[in-house]
C-alpha cells in the first residue's frame, strides 16, 4: 500500500502504516479498535472509514457547512480518492494480517460506544458500494454533508483539554431524556423551545438555570442531546478555571457546521474571583459578536452567581451602587433564566412513585414512609435524593 495524499491525512496514521508494513502489532491494534466500537465484519475497512470520518481537511469542512466544494478543491480531493479507493479495497489485507481471519465480532453490548460504532458501520457500507474513485468520493461527501467531520461526527459531548482550547470527547453511554425528569414542565418546555429555535437556525438566547441542588438543572441540559442530537447539537462542558480559553475555543468552532452549547455547570463566583469578567465579554460578544452557532447554558445554586457582601452596600462607598451593579450585571446578560425549586413533600413522593415504577419496585405506603425517612437523613426533598433512595432500595 502507498500513501500519497494532498488533503487527507490517513498516511500519517501509525496503525495504518503498521498494516502496510505487516507489523505484528497491526492486528492487535485493529482488534482493539473493533472491540472498542463493537464492530463486526472487515475491520480493516472499518478502520479506514473511521480515519475518513475523523478528517477535518478543507474538503470535509466545506461539505460539513453545506457548501459545494469548488472545482479546484474537488479535483484535489478526487485525486486522493483514487488512492483511498485502492487502499480501502486492498484484497491482500487478510493475507498481510492472518490474525484477522478469525475475527467475527459480536452483537453490540457496550452502550458507551454503540452509536459511534453504528456510524462507522453505516459509512463502511456506503464506501463498499463505491465502484470507482468518483463514487467513493461521493460517499465521503454525503457523509460529511449529513454528519459532519472529525470527532463531532462520532460524539455529542465534549470537555476542554487541560490548559488548552482544544476539546476531547465525553463518552456518554445511554443519554438522558427530558421525560426522565419528573415535573418542572414549564422549565423543561421553555428550555426545549429555546434550544429548538437555536438548532433550527431561528436564533436562541443564553440560559441560566438556577435553584437548589438536585432539582434537575444539569439533567435538563444533558437531556437536550437526546432531544436534538439529530439536529447536530453538541455540548462542550467548561469549568470556571478554563474561561480564559473561551475566545480561542469559539474561534475554532464558529465556522463549523454544528450548533454548540457551552455548558457551565454549577457556576458561581466567590468574592475576589474575577473570572466572571471573561464570561461577561463572551456573552455580550465584545467587538466580535458571538457566533450564531454558539450559546451559553449555565446552572447555579445562586440566582445572582457572584457572591455579594454587606461591604458592597456600605454608605461610605461613594459608588456602592456601581459595585453592586457590577456584580449583578452578569446574570442580566442571560436572555432566559429558569428557576428550579425544591419539591414539596407531595411532589417528592410523586417522584419516588414514578421512579419506583420505572425500576419495577412495588409502590407501597411502607416504601413512601422509608423515602421520607431517607430524605430527612440524607439531603432533603429533591429529585436527586429520590433517585438515591431508589438505588438503595434496589440494592437490598
Amino acid at each position: 500500500m502507498t500513501f500519497s495524499f494532498n488533503l487527507f491525512t490517513l498516511g500519517g496514521d501509525p496503525l495504518l502504516r503498521a498494516c502496510a508494513e505487516k507489523h505484528p502489532a497491526a492486528a492487535r491494534g485493529l482488534i482493539d479498535f473493533a472491540a472498542r466500537y463493537n464492530l463486526r465484519g472487515d475491520i480493516f475497512k472499518a478502520y479506514i472509514a473511521y480515519l475518513l470520518i475523523c478528517e477535518e481537511n478543507p474538503y470535509a469542512l466545506q461539505c460539513e457547512r453545506g457548501q459545494a466544494p469548488r472545482k479546484s478543491l474537488a479535483d484535489v480531493a478526487l485525486a486522493d480518492a483514487g488512492e483511498l479507493f485502492k487502499i480501502f479495497n486492498n484484497s491482500s489485507v487478510a493475507s498481510l494480517l492472518p490474525a484477522l481471519a478469525c475475527w467475527r465480532g459480536e452483537a453490540a453490548t457496550d452502550k458507551y460506544f454503540k452509536e459511534a460504532g453504528e456510524v462507522i458501520d453505516s459509512f463502511v457500507k456506503s464506501l463498499s458500494k463505491a465502484k470507482d474513485a468518483v463514487t467513493f468520493l461521493r460517499a465521503c461527501k454525503l457523509h460529511y454533508t449529513l454528519r459532519g467531520a472529525g470527532s463531532c461526527a462520532l460524539n455529542h459531548a465534549f470537555r476542554l483539554e487541560e490548559n488548552s482550547d482544544k476539546t476531547e470527547p465525553i463518552i456518554l453511554g445511554e443519554m438522558k431524556k427530558m421525560s426522565d425528569l419528573i415535573g418542572l414542565d414549564m422549565q423543561k418546555q421553555a428550555l426545549l423551545n429555546n434550544t429548538r429555535s437555536f438548532v433550527e437556525g431561528r436564533g436562541g438566547v443564553n440560559v441560566l438555570l438556577y435553584g437548589d441542588g438536585g432539582t434537575g438543572k444539569t439533567t435538563s441540559v444533558k437531556a437536550l442531546l437526546y432531544e436534538f442530537a439529530d439536529k447536530r447539537l453538541k455540548i462542550i462542558e467548561i469549568y470556571k478555571h478554563q474561561f480564559k480559553y473561551l475566545n480561542g475555543l469559539i474561534s475554532r468552532i464558529k465556522h463549523r457546521g454544528y450548533k454548540y452549547i457551552l455548558f457551565l455547570d454549577d457556576l458561581s463566583f466567590e468574592e475576589g474571583e474575577v473570572e466572571y469578567k471573561y464570561l461577561k465579554t463572551i456573552i455580550e460578544g465584545g467587538l466580535e459578536p458571538r457566533p450564531d452557532n454558539v450559546l451559553i447554558y449555565a446552572t447555579s445554586n445562586r440566582r445572582h452567581l457572584i457572591q455579594e457582601s454587606w461591604r458592597d452596600r456600605q454608605d461610605d462607598d461613594l459608588h456602592a451602587g456601581d459595585t453592586v451593579e457590577e456584580k449583578l450585571s452578569l446574570v442580566k446578560r442571560f436572555g432566559l433564566t429558569l428557576y428550579y425549586p425544591s419539591p414539596d413533600q407531595k411532589e417528592y413522593l410523586n417522584i419516588v412513585r414514578n421512579l419506583a415504577q420505572r425500576a419495577n419496585i412495588p409502590v407501597t405506603p411502607q416504601l413512601e414512609q422509608r423515602a421520607l425517612i431517607w430524605q430527612r437523613r440524607e439531603g432533603g426533598l429533591s429529585g436527586r435524593t429520590a433517585e438515591q433512595f431508589l438505588i438503595s432500595e434496589k440494592d437490598k
